[in-house]
């Protein structure tokens, strides 16, 4: 790629491929080896161009994997909670497996020596996570009828995330045997017994 080709890179095209860089960066050297050096060489931009983006090393890995994790609009509609909640989860299985568990650890590891960036991680890491399925698969079983206002509490609500991302984070893997059972076994039946208390 020439000069004049790169400096032209505006925008979400720059971006884009900046977070390639990164995760090429990641399957050849692992978390320890990415680098804002590595990542601007490798991407074809400067350090100074990533730090206006990403002030710390930890937030540009955060931002890449955002970048990797489903969408709202990847989870189809199966018609029902169940089969939605599976289907979120087997989603988000397949991006924690292609980002690696020793990248998820390195992240959580930095930002717990930095407050700051440690909330700001929270925020948008797994808020954006929670979002997926309050926003998607909850808002979606409420219109169908089978969850009612008042059946979730916060901690019902994101239950499934939780579960399933702390699971990868301590095994490095999230069978769909996992999956299944923490929908079926744990977040529906607890779902239950919120309805019966109400």
């Amino acid at each position: 790629m020439s000069q004049e080709n790169r400096t032209r890179r505006r925008g979400k095209e720059l971006e884009g491929a900046i977070f390639q860089a990164v995760w090429e960066e990641l399957q050849e050297g692992g978390f320890a080896a990415v680098t804002m050096d590595r990542v601007a060489k490798r991407a074809g931009t400067s350090k100074p161009v990533l730090y206006r983006r990403w002030p710390s090393r930890v937030e540009l890995m955060v931002a890449t994997a955002l970048h990797m994790l489903p969408s709202a609009e990847s989870i189809p509609d199966t018609g029902s909670l169940r089969d939605d909640t599976v289907t979120l989860l087997k989603l988000m299985q397949q991006r924690l497996v292609a980002l690696g568990r020793e990248t998820m650890i390195g992240i959580l590891t930095e930002v717990t020596e930095k407050p700051d960036v440690n909330e700001q991680v929270f925020k948008r890491l797994i808020g954006y996570l929670r979002a997926l399925m309050t926003d998607t698969v909850l808002h979606r079983a409420a219109e169908r009828g089978e969850i009612v206002p008042g059946q979730l509490n916060e901690r019902l609500q994101t239950l499934p995330i939780d579960l399933a991302r702390n699971e990868f984070i301590l095994t490095g893997a999230l069978p769909d045997e996992s999956i299944e059972e923490i929908v079926d076994t744990v977040f529906l039946p607890a779902l239950a017994g919120r309805a019966l208390a109400e």
